[in-house]
């Protein structure tokens, strides 16, 4: 067969001590055998492909990057994202599981993907024999490097089989993706699914062998053996509950050793601080740092440019908002104020801005840019849309009466939005059926109590309109509002790990990790969990019938949203992803077996190479 399309020119030179990189193809293995210390050249370009945005097809579009194309491509296809229309991003088709065969999204991925594997390779492949060899006991930086590329090899194909191929728990004997563990390209096919994620582990251990025989080589914008121990957590859990023992040891160990600052509350404060400088923040196990202005060509084509919008600049196009059921999620605690009493939400929650005039701050969130209507509510209700979308009917201007229910007139026939314990928390719901799913909600429909919003831009622009809700989680490092350096790894991942290991074995254990990370987050005391107290969980949340589980998978939800773990947590767990809600997407449910969690593979792959495409899907009509 004829060699995969995607390896390409991958040895890198470094050019400043700042991780400002380009691509070269300054060095050989070759060369690198005789000079081993020339891989932190090399090494240290890898870092550079992971926010690099090369030229492709004759081309070089600023958001044409690896890190937005991965994030985005993981994020889009859970649940707590919802889109307001169609895009000219090509996210939309892989947003919507109607996946297409091309567009820069999977085409670049998948090259740079391989591009990525083909430099750790060569890596290897010079430096393993230097370390074999025997190396000077001084000499800490040989092994450490060649442990970073094992990191780089194994994180890459875990993006590749996690995004392109069904779940591990649909059988290891499923079509994997091409597995490359070595200098030879002479032919191309896919590996199975157990094969990749084998391959996967065997080189984290091998990361963590060489990187624990070495040391450290700066901050979180290096990977470290830390890292490599926390991406092999999580890699475990993808691995159906063969490896959970395996999976909690390495918890245990990586939880022992965490700093004291990330077991503390973290206060509102602290974590609207946090996205701005994440590379020299304990929190952070492994970031990809981006530094200002050399990585920043276009402030629309960032990981941030799609959850923030700024008006009266470039900064942002603000099409991806908070979920519904996300919002309600955070909401079940409230503070004194009214407010959601969880610092996570009250840090990243903003309303779309549009400012009074064309002057804005350099950094955050201005306190005054909306106005809350004392006392006025707008409740809000999902209705069809064409394309299958489902879209927000909002009715502005109301007061709860006695009973706390909202009664209003849509299309001249009045309704009540009656409120209604679930679970224990407060809910409101619409006895008619708008959606015309008679199995959502038992036929009714959800309400959503939102605060009504003038907007003080003097245009009247959405004047008593329902906002959209965005999200700061990618915003305002070095001044500029759409600008992050994006968290690959983080400690409250390692303890959610171990909880839901726990869970899966059915082990309250579970519970102490859950509300670690609630306290952290600075809920109150009766937002704990206990044997005694699971809040109405009772297993019948994504069908995995585990009500462990399903508390879990809600943390993780709320914890680790917008940062490429949702969709794969449900399906992992043989779970139903329930999309049934507001945004520019089919209002179903989507099962962990269903052929369209898998992505197809680039058509580009397909033609040059001739391996075997995914199951079909509907296509989408994009350009």
């Amino acid at each position: 067969m004829k060699k995969i399309f995607a390896i390409g020119i991958a040895l890198l030179a470094l050019v400043s001590c700042k991780m400002d990189f380009y691509p070269s193809d300054a060095m050989t293995s070759s060369a690198l055998k005789e000079n081993p210390s020339s891989a932190v050249y090399t090494t240290d370009g890898i870092y550079a492909l992971f926010k690099d945005n090369l030229e492709y097809k004759g081309t070089t579009e600023a958001g044409n990057t690896y890190l937005r194309h991965i994030f985005q491509l993981s994020e889009s296809r859970g649940d707590n994202v919802t889109v307001s229309g169609y895009s000219e991003d090509p996210f939309t088709p892989p947003y919507r599981y109607e996946d297409v065969d091309y567009g820069k999204n999977k085409t670049y991925t998948w090259w740079m993907a391989y591009k990525i594997i083909n430099a750790a390779n060569s890596n290897i492949d010079g430096l393993q024999q230097a370390v074999d060899a025997g190396l000077d006991p001084s000499d800490k930086q040989t092994p450490h490097l060649l442990g970073e590329n094992y990191f780089f090899r194994a994180i890459a194909h875990f993006h590749m089989v996690t995004l392109f191929a069904m779940p591990y728990v649909c059988g290891r004997d499923q079509l994997g993706v091409p597995l490359r563990r070595g200098m030879d390209y002479s032919t191309t096919t896919r590996a199975s699914v157990g094969e990749v994620f084998d391959a996967i582990v065997e080189d984290l251990k091998s990361a963590i062998k060489y990187m624990d025989m070495g040391t450290p080589r700066g901050d979180a914008s290096y990977v470290s053996a830390t890292a490599a121990r926390a991406l092999l957590s999580r890699v475990y859990l993808f691995m159906g509950d063969d490896h959970l023992e395996e999976c909690i040891a390495l918890c245990d160990e990586l939880i022992n050793s965490a700093p004291a600052s990330v077991k503390g509350v973290y206060t509102l404060t602290q974590l609207q601080d946090y996205p701005k400088h994440t590379w020299d923040q304990n929190e952070t196990i492994w970031c990809v740092h981006f530094v200002y202005p050399t990585d920043h060509p276009s402030p629309e084509a960032t990981i941030g440019s799609m959850y923030l919008c700024q008006e009266y600049s470039t900064n942002g196009w603000g099409e991806w908002y908070y979920s519904d059921e996300l919002i309600e999620l955070f909401n079940r605690y409230k503070a004194a104020d009214g407010s959601s009493a969880d610092n996570r939400f009250k840090a990243y929650f903003t309303f779309k801005w549009y400012p009074t005039t064309p002057e804005w701050p350099a950094t955050g969130m201005p306190e005054n840019t909306v106005e809350l209507k004392n006392g006025k509510q707008t409740v809000c209700f999902p209705v069809p849309f064409e394309n299958d979308a489902c879209y927000t009917a909002h009715v502005p201007g109301l007061t709860p009466n006695a009973n706390g229910d909202y009664v209003f007139t849509y299309n001249d026939v009045q309704y009540t939005a009656k409120k209604t314990k679930v679970n224990g928390y407060d809910r409101w719901f619409i006895d008619h059926n708008f959606t015309g799913d008679p199995t959502f909600w038992n036929g009714k429909t959800p309400a959503y109590i939102r605060p009504d919003i003038d907007e003080l831009d003097g245009w009247g622009f959405r004047t008593d309109m329902y906002m959209p809700y965005m999200n700061s989680k990618f915003a305002w490092q070095d001044g500029q509002a759409t600008m992050s350096s994006p968290v690959m790894l983080r400690w409250a991942e390692v303890w959610l790990n171990r909880a839901e290991a726990y869970a899966r074995k059915k082990d309250t254990k579970a519970l102490e990790d859950v509300n670690f990370i609630r306290r952290r987050a600075g809920l109150p005391s009766e937002a704990m969990f206990s044997s005694g107290e699971m809040h109405g969980y009772d297993g019948s949340l994504y069908g995995t019938d585990n009500a462990l589980l399903d508390i879990v998978l809600d943390e993780r939800r709320m914890e680790l949203c917008f940062e490429g773990d949702r969709a794969f947590s449900i399906f992992r767990n043989k779970g139903t992803l329930d999309r049934r809600y507001v945004g520019y997407h089919p209002f179903t449910t989507i099962k962990y077996d269903d052929v369209r969690v898998a992505l197809l593979i680039p058509s580009d792959e397909i033609l040059t190479s001739g391996i075997e495409q995914n199951a079909p899907r509907s296509a989408f009509d994009v350009e």
